[in-house]
């Protein structure tokens, strides 16, 4: 796990000062740095050593002929297969790292050898004869590149603090950019708060030449090109689970795990404890007087159940807000995701203990239905699709009984708690019918499910000034893929694309890689292994599991290997006490969000800030959204207005 960053010039090599900027970067890679260069190019990187510690794994690395020079960031877990077909091709290694065999893997198979790689990344290979720059990232966004250019120059770096220090000038903050994270508590990539800075969107390449000086990254792997599977869910998705397991468990230093009550951290430490060559350890963490949220102790249960030394840590508000502008400078990005601080503080405690490997089960609530509004969005978005596909006949008597549906008696009879399970499900259809009118006419109903999303909505005439709102496009920018024939992917896996695209990868990738990072710990996803995903979705495309129970297939293949008390526990995972960490992160930043940046650069409304402290202060009303306002105000001060230029030469 590792920090790139590089510059590349058209005509000839501006000497920014990329030593400068690679420094940015040490937390990334504090066991090693290294720069190169030729008349074009400057690569640098900062090495985080878990394969190969020898000096043979340093970056930037050259091919043995000396045509290509790579900045790798990730791990390729299926380097030694990868490392013995290419011997067999007559390829020669020096060392033992993944690095090697990924530029090796390019030299051979060039742009394809994406379609190899099994793992997570984000690198840059300069090819000297054809003068080319290519770029590449992981299927899902595990690893993160950024980028920008002109005319002339192009910069990129694992992160914005990095990249920044290049540009030659600070880039101003982006409106349309601005108006999405207010509704989505982050910017979804490969948009970035700031003009002119760019993601390289996941399971995407860049290629870039002096000759054809153009910009497009191109698509090499979707949810579109996966082929249907058929078989046994539970055996098919236990066999894979197994695979990806001894995948990752594939390191020269010791490797921990985050575990909290729930299924996917329980079901990682299940099935890589007995086959870790060494002790797994646990690390969890926990709150002041142990309230219902606190998993410790049924995290410790399980981790004493399969012999792991267990180290947990307790969270306090107090703590948080001292600590909130530094964690905010580590996320690099705003995410007003709160979850954030636990995840540090568990990346943490493992650095503290001499861990650099911690295994995580991200990914799990996204590839098995794990919220239950997004099956909703799926139930709800077929039964749209449906409609619209439906003779003029039977669309008026699904629009009779739509009104039926929304009549505020059905709606709080199907909602009530107090109605036995089985009444609820036979009113559920009706309730996801009478929702199909939120979303715009053809079109998907999905972030319209969640509240927060749907808060934003009211907030959003009133929260900006006049000058940001000249900036932004008239329209819903919100509008998910239309609901027309023929659809590439059936509307479930479509629901679960969208889910990938904006959730998971700017939201739960993005806090992963950076809080791990400022850790100097590297964060393994086995739930997000390619081959397990295709399984899972290549499954669902012949037998749709949308409308099973949360979690059906996984916990089906786990049925022997976690306790079933684990699997029959509601979800919770690392759960904060959300309200009061975000009122007492608020209180301490009031004055400086109501005279701050954002105001002073007529982002947000002065008058209406002020009307939302005041009611904040008299009633604590409006939290969440000036939460979101903080974290914004935070960022700018600690990302963007400390990465002042370097000067170049």
């Amino acid at each position: 796990m590792c920090g790139v960053i590089g510059s590349f010039n058209r005509f000839q090599l501006q000497s920014h000062y990329l030593d400068e900027a690679v420094r940015c970067l040490s937390h990334r890679g504090p066991d090693d740095q290294g720069v190169w260069q030729d008349e074009y190019v400057k690569l640098g990187h900062t090495r985080l050593s878990i394969l190969d510690l020898s000096p043979s794994g340093h970056q930037p690395m050259t091919s043995q002929d000396g045509r290509y020079c790579i900045s790798f960031n990730g791990e390729i877990y299926n380097y030694l297969e990868l490392k013995q077909e290419l011997i067999a091709l007559g390829h020669v290694f020096n060392g033992h790292s993944d690095t090697e065999v990924l530029l090796a893997a390019f030299a051979q198979w060039n742009t394809t050898c994406l379609d190899r790689l099994r793992g997570m990344f984000a690198f840059a290979i300069w090819d000297q004869q054809a003068q080319s720059l290519f770029l590449g990232r992981d299927r899902f966004g595990e690893k993160p590149l950024y980028y920008w250019y002109n005319e002339e120059s192009f910069y990129f770096a694992s992160e914005l603090k990095a990249l920044l220090p290049l540009l030659p000038t600070v880039p101003e903050l982006d409106p349309v950019s601005i108006d999405l994270y207010f509704h989505y508590q982050y910017v979804p990539e490969p948009r970035t708060p700031l003009k002119g800075v760019h993601k390289l969107p996941a399971a995407h390449y860049l290629k870039v030449s002096r000759q054809n000086w153009e910009f497009a990254p191109q698509i090499y792997w979707s949810l579109e090109q996966i082929s249907p599977v058929t078989g046994n869910p539970a055996t098919l998705i236990r066999q894979e689970l197994e695979k990806s397991i001894e995948l990752v468990l594939r390191s020269d230093l010791p490797i921990g795990v985050a575990l909290s009550g729930g299924i996917d951290s329980s079901a990682i430490a299940a099935l890589a404890a007995p086959k870790y060559r060494d002790t797994l350890q646990a690390f969890s963490v926990g709150y002041p007087g142990r309230p219902a949220y606190d998993e410790r102790n049924q995290a410790e249960a399980l981790a004493t159940s399969l012999k792991l030394p267990f180290h947990d840590v307790e969270l306090t508000t107090e703590a948080l807000v001292d600590f909130f502008p530094s964690l905010i400078a580590a996320v690099d990005e705003p995410i007003a995701d709160i979850a954030a601080y636990g995840h540090y503080s568990v990346m943490q405690l493992a650095a503290s203990r001499g861990v650099k490997v911690m295994l995580s089960g991200i990914g799990g609530d996204e590839l098995f239905w794990g919220y239950s509004w997004v099956a909703r969005a799926a139930r709800i978005s077929k039964l749209k699709y449906d409609y619209i596909q439906a003779p003029q006949w039977r669309a008026r008597g699904i629009e009779v009984l739509q009104k039926v549906f929304q009549h505020s008696f059905y709606q709080k009879l199907g909602r009530s708690q107090k109605v036995p399970g089985y009444l609820q499900q036979w009113l559920q259809p009706g309730i996801d019918l009478s929702q199909m009118t939120l979303s715009p006419p053809e079109r998907a109903v999905f972030y319209e499910l969640s509240p927060d999303f749907v808060e934003a909505l009211a907030y959003r005439p009133h929260l900006f000034t006049q000058s940001l709102w000249e900036q932004v496009p008239l329209g819903n920018p919100y509008g998910l893929f239309p609901l027309e024939p023929p659809t590439a992917l059936d509307i479930p896996n479509q629901i679960s694309q969208t889910l990938f695209q904006t959730w998971l990868v700017s939201n739960c990738l993005s806090l992963s890689d950076r809080v791990s990072m400022a850790c100097s710990v590297e964060a393994r996803l086995p739930l997000l292994d390619k081959e397990l995903a295709e399984l899972v979705i290549g499954l669902r495309k012949n037998q749709p599991d949308h409308r099973l129970p949360a979690k059906a297939w996984l916990k089906a293949a786990l049925r022997g290997i976690v306790p079933d008390e684990v699997l029959n526990r509601p979800k919770r995972g690392f759960q904060p006490p959300v309200q009061e960490w975000m009122r007492a992160v608020v209180q301490e930043n009031l004055e400086s969000l109501k005279t701050g940046y954002l105001v002073k650069l007529n982002i947000l409304s002065s008058s209406f800030i002020q009307s939302l402290t005041a009611e904040f202060s008299a009633q604590s009303k409006h939290t969440f959204m000036l939460y979101k306002a903080v974290v914004l105000e935070t960022w700018y001060r600690q990302i963007v207005l400390s990465s002042q230029p370097i000067p170049c030469i």
